[in-house]
């Protein structure tokens, strides 16, 4: 009897055993699958970056390029390290908040920091509960390593150095060349998708000001075709995708008002408590590549219009209610 006791405690602990095996070899993996690069330069400076969220970053067809990726180079060579960037896909259908997914990327080792991050409360705040998320999606880190649910951590942000903004984009019925108020939209047609920023913004302008003026496209249309078709006078809609269809349209006739709208959010680097020192670093560096020009050569390189990042640095909302007075 006693060694039946003895056979079945045996096992039971071997069990015990493997289950913490293979518990911590699962969490191995995902180290060794995100560092294993790191390994070979201790000394690098790992960003994570959306693969798809042009122009700020983007990798299609092996090719890398974006904004945030040249932020991120240029504060890398500020630092005298190397860059190493980890590409992740943003699931469609990810459950809990962006916050909890940011943060596990740093916290399992993925990358020390996330660039193009938004820097707003509400995506900075750790959530209570022990909130917990798998992986996204990340080139180089198979799908059976990123199975392991990871608690989320308490997010800090860089300096910022850039502001996500919005602007009114005119067309030929418009006489003037810039605009100083929105209220010289008065006597013109606005349009835009419904329940859109830029059509929210035109509901919400002193209180209702330019309600009449508004318009609305079929939500598959984009406002700036329409606008170059002569639907409407003035369309007003972020800036960045402005410069996209710039690119992808060169002999437009469509016109920048130099206007940026007090709505939107800073652009920025965030990551985790056990990298304060780092985030120290990166923030003095983006402050000085910012005061020399660099920060906006860079925007220039990218094919973006600069705004320069707005205070407070973290905001709590988009601004619309700035809007509304």
């Amino acid at each position: 009897m006693k060694q039946t006791n003895l056979a079945k405690t045996l096992r039971l602990a071997a069990a015990a055993t493997a289950a913490a095996t293979l518990a911590a070899a699962s969490a191995l993996a995902i180290a060794a699958d995100s560092g294993a690069e790191a390994n070979a330069n201790a000394n690098a400076l790992t960003v994570c970056l959306n693969k798809d969220n042009a122009p700020f970053s983007s990798k299609k067809d092996g090719k890398e390029g974006g904004f945030d990726l040249l932020v991120a180079q240029a504060v890398a060579k500020q630092l005298g390290k190397p860059l190493e960037v980890k590409w992740y896909e943003k699931e469609r259908r990810s459950r809990g908040p962006v916050s909890v997914k940011a943060s596990v990327m740093v916290t399992s080792g993925v990358c020390q920091l996330v660039g193009g991050y938004p820097l707003l409360q509400s995506s900075l705040e750790r959530p209570g509960g022990g909130e917990t998320a798998t992986l996204p999606p990340i080139d180089g880190i198979p799908a059976e390593n990123r199975k392991q649910a990871i608690k989320g951590s308490q997010l800090s942000a860089s300096q910022p150095y850039h502001f996500a903004g919005v602007t009114p984009i005119l067309g030929a019925n418009v006489s003037q060349q810039k605009l100083e108020s929105l209220d010289e939209l008065k006597s013109y047609k606005i349009g835009n998708r419904p329940a859109a920023i830029g059509d929210l913004i035109g509901m919400a302008y002193k209180q209702g000001m330019l309600v009449k003026n508004l318009a609305h496209v079929d939500v598959q249309v984009d406002p700036l075709d329409a606008l170059a078709k002569g639907d409407f006078d003035v369309t007003i809609i972020e800036a960045h995708r402005f410069d996209i269809y710039r690119a992808e349209h060169p002999q437009t006739t469509l016109r920048a008002s130099g206007m940026v709208l007090p709505v939107g959010f800073n652009l920025g680097f965030v990551t985790t408590d056990e990298h304060a020192e780092l985030l120290k670093a990166v923030s003095a560096a983006v402050e000085a590549l910012t005061k020399s020009g660099e920060m906006e050569k860079t925007a220039r390189a990218a094919g973006i219009t600069y705004i320069a990042p707005q205070q407070p640095a973290v905001h709590t909302g988009l601004g619309l209610e700035r809007i509304a007075q």
